[in-house]
């Protein structure tokens, strides 16, 4: 029978998830309270949220939303780190920071439906931001037609430019 403090940790963190599309499972053992106090403010500094719940309640909670790909890789001390805002923000994070300390070790994550390991993840986390994607997109998209145009401009500012020639020649001479 769980008790109303797990029941109320049980809800909060069904309520959390439900928003965020990108659920990181890390291992933050071997951290000291200080590191583990600098990643809380790395991430709250990106609207990232970073959890420490037990690995019971996070089964169930994940279970209840139908995701249970992650149930092998909760063992061992795990935060659960995710942002409502950003998909790939909490793997950059998590990525950046391991570097920095070789700490926490990143488990296992589900972004989109999708079951991720720490090597996919380390792959997503170099990916640019979504605006910056969506920028090179959109040269890409744009490049083909300013070729366009500068050719047409060119070919239309030949003839001035052959006239203008002319009329030097022509007052030289």
């Amino acid at each position: 029978m769980p008790t109303p403090k797990k029941e109320q940790i049980l809800r909060e963190t069904s309520e959390r998830i439900v928003g965020a599309e990108g659920l990181y499972l890390a291992d933050f053992s071997g951290m000291n309270v200080e590191t583990l106090s600098l990643l809380r403010k790395r991430c709250r500094e990106r609207q990232v949220q970073f959890r420490v719940v037990k690995n019971t309640l996070l089964k169930r909670a994940f279970n209840a939303r139908g995701i249970t790909g992650l149930d092998p890789f909760l063992n061992g001390p795990t935060g659960l780190v995710f942002s409502p805002v950003d998909t790939v923000a909490p793997a950059k994070i998590l990525a950046e920071f391991a570097r920095e300390f070789e700490r926490p070790r990143i488990k296992a994550a589900v972004v989109d439906g999708r079951l991720f390991d720490n090597k996919a993840i380390a792959t997503l986390a170099t990916l640019p931001s979504r605006e910056v994607l969506l920028s090179q997109l959109l040269g890409t998209f744009i490049a083909p037609m300013t070729q366009f145009l500068a050719a047409v401009e060119a070919t239309l500012r030949l003839p001035a430019i052959m006239a203008d020639v002319l009329e030097r020649e022509k007052s030289k001479a």
